[in-house]
């Protein structure tokens, strides 16, 4: 991001800047917990421009990149009718950079990077079976790790009781350093995660093979486990906007492997699917682009949102990664049936 705009602005009088300019936090802007205010407050040089962006977005999406050597990245992008902004907190300041829509798809997808032309994968399970595929693959990654601290130990078993005890113990202490506990953290919903009928149902996709509560990895699953313990980049996006009136909550995650790029489903109906590097640019636009403008606040407006807001499935093909409309039987680009 060298050479563009950088704002700093304090969290405690982006309200009043917002009245000098006739502006009124909308319900999106609330994520950052903004104050009303009735005071006034002048404005300082540029932030005319991103004022009306921070203060009324159509589109809220919170940003969680881990990369290769297990640091973390969290900002957020807020989407406005016409712009788009970086908008990070930091000791109590807004960290705020402007960019277009296209710039803020090519920036994140860049983090990812390119990779060749690999074959097509994609893999439909729940949620939770998506969530212990990665668990497996967390457990074989500390069990390699341990080999290094202790070349001694030569074998190790991968069991449910361990899968699970590893991952609460991650979840707990909010470690997302690890795949698993990453991916539940999008989840807008907390959900206690059935390692026994997720392993069974790993079992029965062929993806490992799950007998006397020992799991190992089955001929169908060694694409997606060589993969896996060799992420570099993983971003998972978290969006809220409204649409048809509705307050909506959308989640996925994109991750880069050494020979792929992958789309990670976190709705209870997942999925895992290779992706072609455009793809991965026209979903990340997708997922932060506006909505409608949120509906006036009112205390009737707030026991709709309640009764209304939902989870919703990505509108995406999950056969080709092409963007569907609302109504879509079947895909556009690649023909398959929508169901």
């Amino acid at each position: 991001m060298n050479n563009i705009s950088t704002f700093s602005i304090p969290k405690d009088v982006v309200s009043q800047a917002g009245n000098s300019m006739g502006i009124k936090a909308n319900q999106l802007a609330s994520f950052f917990g903004l104050g009303e205010s009735t005071e006034s407050k002048s404005l300082e040089e540029g932030w005319e421009n991103i004022l009306p962006t921070l203060l009324q977005p159509r589109n809220f999406s919170g940003i969680i990149a881990l990369f290769q050597d297990d640091s973390l990245l969290f900002t957020n992008i807020l989407t406005g009718e016409k712009d788009t902004i970086f908008c990070g907190e930091e000791d109590g300041n807004l960290k705020v950079i402007p960019m277009s829509q296209t710039e803020i798809s090519e920036f994140l997808a860049a983090y990812l990077g390119e990779v060749g032309e690999p074959s097509k994968i994609k893999q439909e399970l729940s949620a939770d079976a998506l969530i212990v595929m990665l668990s497996i693959a967390d457990s074989i990654r500390r069990a390699k790790l341990d080999n290094m601290l202790n070349p001694s130990k030569k074998s190790f078993e991968i069991t449910e009781e361990s899968l699970k005890m590893d991952f609460e113990k991650a979840v707990k202490s909010s470690d997302l350093r690890w795949l698993a506990p990453f991916l539940a953290e999008l989840r807008w919903e907390s959900k206690t995660v059935d390692f026994s009928k997720a392993l069974n149902e790993l079992s029965k996709l062929s993806i490992i093979r799950f007998k006397n509560n020992i799991a190992d990895i089955a001929e169908m699953g060694e694409v997606f486990f060589e993969e896996l313990l060799k992420r570099r980049t993983i971003i998972g996006i978290r969006s809220v906007f409204y649409q048809n009136g509705v307050l909506n909550y959308l989640a996925m995650a994109f991750m880069r492997t050494e020979n792929y790029l992958w789309f990670l489903g976190v709705t209870d109906k997942a999925c895992i699917m290779s992706l072609k590097y455009d793809e991965l640019k026209g979903m990340i636009a997708a997922m932060i682009s506006p909505g409608e403008a949120p509906p006036e606040k009112t205390e009737l407006a707030e026991i709709t949102d309640k009764a209304n807001e939902k989870i919703i499935t990505p509108k995406f093909c999950k056969n080709c990664g092409a963007k569907l409309s609302n109504d879509a039987k079947f895909c556009k680009s690649c023909g398959k049936k929508i169901g």
